[in-house]
């Protein structure tokens, strides 16, 4: 059972006389202290290994949401959309939607400790498009560093048998501070019948590169307990829906990540955690349109 979470819309100074000491400012203050605060708990700040039941809770929520997916499609019973008929009426017009979703367990919230899980999910109608074409295009991972260059700066096709996909993507961003992260994915893509479809990714392996500033960075990686965190799982699931209105595609994003707010210099600075699983859904929708333009 889903619900909609949090909806989101479519797009002193010091006073300095003679030899008075001039007090330090309240950012200074503040600086100093964090600072001191991170060189007296060094504990604090690495040890960032995916705790035991975190991962278990993140596999429960992960389950249930893939179980919703794989139910048989029944007539205006299988989409999200189909029970949002305003945002239905919306998306139909041309616009897309980008919404924050949350699973249950039986009509419960499902406790994530220590990690933040973000789920998001972003729809578009697709005009002139055809089922196959967005299959092709959500699975072809050599030319996702092209699709969405604003994430990734290399991308590759490892292996595929069947309809089972391997990639590597080497996601890149930059804020206050550059994070680049090495992933693998292997992903699965199901036909229900000729006009219904989803695609299942998981992240295999998730590695923080260790010298994300150099001009070309290396494969080199930190040790899991030396990590920041920045994204500890990343699943995408993809419904696809071939209709006469065009191809109807419903992209719903997992991440997990240590809480945000802790005292990774890095971390306090550049806002992964908190924006970054929004803006990545946004970026993929924006793709689609572009890839997909709509016929005059």
């Amino acid at each position: 059972m889903r619900r909609k979470q949090n909806p989101e819309s479519t797009s002193p100074k010091s006073e300095n006389g003679g030899a008075k000491r001039i007090p330090p400012s309240d950012s200074w203050i503040l600086t100093s202290g964090f600072l001191l605060l991170l060189s007296s708990a060094p504990q604090l700040i690495s040890a960032s290994e995916l705790p035991p039941a975190t991962a278990a809770a993140f596999d429960r929520y992960a389950k249930l949401t893939e179980d919703a997916l794989k139910k048989p499609p029944t007539p205006h019973h299988w989409r999200w959309l189909d029970q949002h008929p305003e945002e239905q009426s919306l998306v139909w017009l041309g616009q897309s939607k980008i919404t924050a979703l949350k699973t249950l367990d039986q009509g419960h919230e499902i406790e994530i400790p220590d990690a933040s899980l973000q789920d998001w999910l972003g729809v578009i109608l697709l005009e002139g498009a055809t089922l196959e074409r967005v299959r092709d295009f959500a699975l072809n991972y050599a030319d996702y560093k092209y699709y969405f260059k604003q994430y990734f700066i290399d991308s590759r096709l490892v292996k595929r048998d069947g309809d089972t996909f391997d990639g590597f993507l080497r996601l890149s961003r930059k804020q206050f501070a550059t994070v680049i992260l090495n992933i693998n994915v292997t992903a699965s893509y199901v036909a229900l019948d000729p006009t219904h479809g989803y695609i299942i990714c998981h992240s295999t392996h998730i590695g923080e590169v260790a010298h994300p500033k150099t001009k070309e960075p290396t494969d080199q990686e930190r040790p899991p307990s030396d990590a920041y965190g920045y994204m500890w799982r990343f699943n995408q699931y993809w419904r696809i829906e071939q209709t006469v209105d065009g191809v109807y595609v419903e992209l719903e994003t997992l991440t997990l990540s240590r809480p945000a707010g802790g005292l990774t210099p890095a971390r306090f600075l550049n806002g992964f955690v908190q924006d970054f699983p929004r803006e990545f859904v946004e970026g993929f929708i924006d793709g689609l349109r572009q890839a997909f333009p709509r016929p005059h």
